[in-house]
């Protein structure tokens, strides 16, 4: 039987997030959530902070976003 996912067990990004502030950005990032309050103006403090705190993945999925595409 396949499971079923709602959407009341998806992640979502907590109403008290401050954009303005690495830190919230960062916590809810490495929960996963709040990807959309990364910004040119944060992304390379963010991937710093995820190298220094060992998340490797997370410092990757933050150079990608910073990546011009095309």
């Amino acid at each position: 039987m396949p499971s079923t996912i709602s959407q009341a067990d998806l992640p979502t990004t907590p109403a008290d997030t401050d954009p303005s502030n690495i830190d919230s950005v960062y916590q809810n990032l490495i929960h996963g959530v709040g990807h959309e309050h990364v910004t040119e103006a944060n992304v390379q403090a963010l991937i710093e902070r995820a190298e220094a705190d060992k998340h490797p993945v997370l410092a990757a999925e933050l150079r990608e976003w910073q990546a011009p595409c095309g």
